[in-house]
């Protein structure tokens, strides 16, 4: 190429004039600058990188739907979060709203191995808002992410439902193995596993080996769990197998949550809620 040129040309976009470059290269005349002027190049910069931009958001938006729905959230739970949780009710629900908070936005779900496990419980007391303050976390973990993995980042699941996805592998006919749905939850960057020992199961074994295979596989690929349950410690070990000697699930689960296990407290909020409704029709 020849030496560069300056010249006087008026811009194409707003009919100023600007001082170009041209150069020569092999016998061809090339001008730089696109034939606009200097702050007309740089309107243009900043345009297409604002498309970019909503472009981008816009599809943020249309893959965190797609996943709300594709996660496992039941549709009762679509609409919760940590900014319409209840708690006006009595126990330490404050406690354990702001210790499912604090997990949701640290949760990196590029480097889910940052995080540790966590495990609410609420010893025979059903309806304190276990399964609304999980699915706020992956409402607020969706809310957050910025496109790192590509992927759903989040799965939810009852015991009940994985039961009987398991259950399912033992017809010849079905296209699914055992070990290919350990190796989905394997995956995922946080698992949530819901209602542990929600149903009396008369295989106990098949319980157990179950649940030690999920725990132990995120455990060993140092991946989070969040489990809730309605059992207290000592219950929740022996239905992870303590009742046959062997409290292998629960101590991983106490090294993956730092021995530390969120207990809610407090009375049903559908309880209160009946009461509240039955006093009102009175």
């Amino acid at each position: 190429m020849t030496d560069l040129e300056k010249v006087v040309k008026v811009c194409a976009e707003c009919g100023s004039e600007y001082e170009a470059s041209t150069g020569n290269l092999m016998g061809v005349k090339i001008e730089f600058g696109g034939h606009k002027c200097p702050d007309c190049r740089q309107r243009a910069l900043v345009e297409l990188e604002k498309k970019e931009a909503e472009a981008k958001a816009s599809q943020l938006r249309i893959s965190r739907e797609k996943w709300r729905k594709e996660c496992g959230i039941p549709l009762r739970f679509r609409d919760c979060r940590f900014d319409n949780f209840d708690l006006t009710t009595e126990g330490n629900i404050n406690k354990a709203w702001a210790a499912c908070k604090d997990y949701a936005s640290k949760f990196k779900p590029y480097q889910p191995r940052t995080s540790s496990s966590l495990v609410l419980y609420s010893s025979h007391i059903w309806g304190v808002g276990k399964t609304f303050l999980v699915c706020s976390i992956i409402h607020d973990i969706l809310d957050r992410w910025e496109g790192e993995p590509q992927y759903c980042p989040v799965r939810f699941i009852t015991e009940p439902q994985l039961f009987l996805r398991v259950r399912a592998t033992f017809n010849n006919h079905y296209s699914e193995t055992e070990n290919d749905i350990y190796k989905e939850l394997m995956r995922i960057p946080l698992l949530i596993l819901d209602d542990i020992g929600k149903e009396e199961v008369a295989d106990s074994r098949f319980v157990q080996r179950v649940l030690f295979a999920v725990i132990d596989g995120r455990y060993q690929n140092m991946l989070p769990i969040v489990i809730t349950t309605n059992l207290d410690t000592d219950a929740l070990d022996r239905h992870l197998g303590g009742d046959r000697g062997n409290s292998a699930s629960m101590d991983r689960l106490a090294e993956m949550t730092g021995n530390v296990f969120v207990e809610l407290k407090g009375r049903s909020y559908r309880d209160v809620k009946n009461r509240v409704q039955g006093g009102l029709a009175q």
